[in-house]
């Protein structure tokens, strides 16, 4: 008589395609367009639960069509802007961000019974942690998008990332779910959950609770910068008609605002990406006309500058340059991030840093700020003040943007200063990423945002480690992965006597 093969890793749930349905709704909910902070946390744990309701194969074709469903609608409206305005180049693409974010939930589903007690729940988290790190490493758009930026309405919360960067957030936010699934197979009986739940609990209360007192007793020290930052208005730029002179009646417009800020009392001026130059003759006249322009008012100005090269085959550049009371240029970054996408020159990923009277400024260009491990060379070198020109041209995008810049600040302890395009949100946040200004570029006629900045930095652990967080846990990935094989493989291979 042939014996039939019972999984021993099968939970019986009669209501198991109602927990998929809800953490369908809840996956959409947590990402892309709508960012959710409460669904990034719950919807791995109805996920979680229906996987490991089914065999591997039917639960993970499961969950991975709810990732593309999910992933296809969240992302969109966003995704659109790019390259990607035919539907099969898009629909593609979500294929790989179905894969990437179903990963763990396989993960999970083949390693954690093999473990016993509430070791199992690290399975998960630290294979999110881990895949989307090494996302980050090989990804030409870096961590946009990444789980634990939709956290960002929780200040206290964020403050992790002064820490670990971006990484412990994503760990703690998705550890969540496991810790749920791990208590719901044990009937939620307290006497058998309870060393577990306190593990948890007690360390999300430690997070929120040093994230508390630093926000509560903690600022930088005394001294700030006046700086205003501008962009140029539908109208003005509407107004002048398509010419050789195109260009040339930007920059001067551009140089008219410069004035025009400066007179009003602003001691930095910072431009959106590109928001000047044209050929080269277009943007060095431009330059040179600046440069008069911060003698004359004793001012800095940081600008975002456009070279284009329509007689040979150079690329675009996309550049920001600084420029100080002396006349003399002090940064000039070129872009490096999202630059595959956009076709530009691709810049060498080198932060440059200029000592002021107003504390160490360095600056990159939007997509940029999305590498934390490029952009952490702004807190290892010292920065106080980071200069993000930004040109988001949806306005699905520029609000994820947005907030997801912020944690550039928090992590590496300086002042961010964002100056968007006339779809974008222009901010400005002190060391700790609370904001000191912001302008909705949309819904104002006058897109000018006015801040004081502080013009010192304060100290962050990230700053100092920089991905110390990300590089443990895909050690301790690899390490429960074989940990997970082994202990399997040694209760298989003992036999009850006959």
């Amino acid at each position: 008589m042939k014996e039939k093969r019972v999984d021993a890793t099968i939970i019986h749930d009669r209501f198991s395609y109602l927990w998929l349905v809800v953490g369908a709704i809840l996956l959409m909910l947590s990402t892309g367009q709508f960012s959710v902070a409460f669904a990034a946390w719950a919807a791995p744990i109805f996920l979680i639960r229906f996987f490991r309701t089914r065999r591997v194969v039917v639960g993970y074709f499961f969950i991975l069509l709810v990732f593309y469903i999910a992933c296809a609608i969240a992302w969109r409206s966003i995704i659109n802007f790019f390259i990607f305005e035919q539907w099969i180049p898009y629909l593609l693409l979500v294929v790989v961000m179905a894969l990437n974010g179903s990963l763990a939930f396989l993960a999970d589903r083949l390693l954690a019974p093999r473990l016993k007690g509430f070791t199992a729940t690290l399975v998960y988290p630290l294979t999110v942690t881990t895949t989307w790190y090494l996302y980050n490493l090989v990804s030409p758009m870096g961590s946009f998008g990444t789980t634990g930026y939709e956290q960002y309405t929780n200040q206290a919360l964020t403050q992790l990332v002064s820490i670990t960067g971006i990484w412990g957030l994503i760990f703690l936010v998705s550890w969540l779910g496991p810790v749920v699934n791990w208590a719901w197979e044990r009937s939620f009986s307290w006497p058998a959950i309870r060393r577990g739940a306190f593990i948890f609990i007690s360390i999300v209360s430690i997070v929120l609770l040093f994230g508390s007192l630093r926000l509560m007793f903690f600022y930088p020290q005394s001294g700030t910068v006046r700086v205003h930052g501008f962009s140029l208005s539908n109208e003005e730029r509407a107004s002048i008609p398509d010419g050789s002179s195109h260009n040339a009646k930007i920059n001067d417009l551009l140089i008219d605002g410069t004035v025009r800020e400066a007179q009003r009392g602003a001691q930095i001026v910072l431009w959106q990406e590109m928001a000047g130059g044209g050929t080269e003759e277009d943007t060095n006249a431009l330059i040179a006309k600046a440069k008069e322009v911060a003698k004359q008012q004793n001012i800095y100005i940081v600008m975002g500058v456009g070279i284009q090269f329509p007689d040979s085959d150079s690329l675009l550049e996309n550049r920001l340059m600084v420029i100080d009371p002396s006349g003399e240029i002090i940064i000039n970054h070129l872009k490096y991030g999202a630059t595959m996408i956009s076709n530009n020159v691709h810049g060498d990923g080198i932060m440059q840093m200029a000592e002021t009277p107003y504390g160490t400024l360095t600056g990159i260009i939007c997509y940029d700020a999305d590498f934390p491990i490029t952009v952490n060379q702004a807190g290892h070198n010292g920065a106080d003040i980071l200069f993000l020109p930004n040109g988001d041209p949806n306005v699905a995008v520029t609000q994820l943007h947005a907030q997801q810049a912020i944690f550039r600040s928090i992590e590496n302890g300086v002042s961010l200063v964002r100056q968007d395009y006339s779809l974008g949100w222009s901010i400005a946040t002190d060391p700790y990423g609370r904001i000191l200004a912001a302008v909705d570029n949309l819904r104002t006629s006058e897109r000018v945002m006015v801040a004081q900045v502080p013009t010192h930095r304060v100290f962050t652990l990230y700053s100092i480690l920089g991905d110390y967080f990300a590089w443990l846990s895909v050690a301790g990935f690899v390490t429960i992965m074989v940990y997970a094989i082994i202990s399997g493989r040694k209760r298989t291979s003992v036999r009850p006597p006959v």
